[in-house]
């Protein structure tokens, strides 16, 4: 729409508002969906995955050094895989609610080329979403482990046991 304007001659005080009118919510929609996260993997050891229970009992307590692999999507789709450990989360409330998780990115940036993206800093991970995800639940105990490190409250923390017998 820009161009056009300059092609026809219009204003410059005008035509620049119209790029504004174009940036201004480009921008906002970039800066409020960076965060959200499509999807979390959890690399579980081998003894994790015999039994319902014994998956239970890693989720509520997972070692520090558990690999988590959170996928973003860009602003333009393009999926951002980002790798970390659970010890590298941290529970937080930044952007009006919209970032629930934060990870230090200062070594990874350093490292990287000047031309590449930064890491991913700020994560949006929806919670109790059991009704959703099948294994939905499993979050849900992890990042009650994450805000229990971390010395804030478990909120929705109890099990999938717990939650069956509730609402039988």
């Amino acid at each position: 729409m820009t161009p056009a304007y300059l092609a026809a001659g219009q204003p410059l005080l005008q035509t620049a508002g119209v790029a504004v009118c174009g940036i201004v919510p480009a921008s906002y929609v970039a800066w409020v969906t960076s965060p959200y996260v499509a999807s979390v993997h959890m690399h579980l050891p081998p003894y994790a995955r015999w039994s319902q229970q014994i998956l239970e009992r890693f989720a509520k307590s997972p070692p520090p050094n558990t690999r988590l692999d959170v996928t973003t999507i860009s602003l333009i789709g393009k999926p951002r895989v980002s790798s970390m450990t659970i010890a590298d989360l941290r529970p937080t409330n930044e952007r009006f609610g919209m970032v629930n998780f934060v990870r230090d990115t200062t070594l990874l940036n350093a490292k990287r080329q000047w031309w590449r993206w930064r890491a991913v800093a700020h994560f949006n991970v929806q919670e109790n979403n059991h009704g959703t995800i099948k294994t939905g639940w499993v979050w849900n105990e992890v990042a009650g482990a994450i805000k229990k490190r971390a010395g804030l409250p478990r909120l929705g923390s109890e099990s999938k046991g717990q939650r069956k017998q509730s609402s039988e």
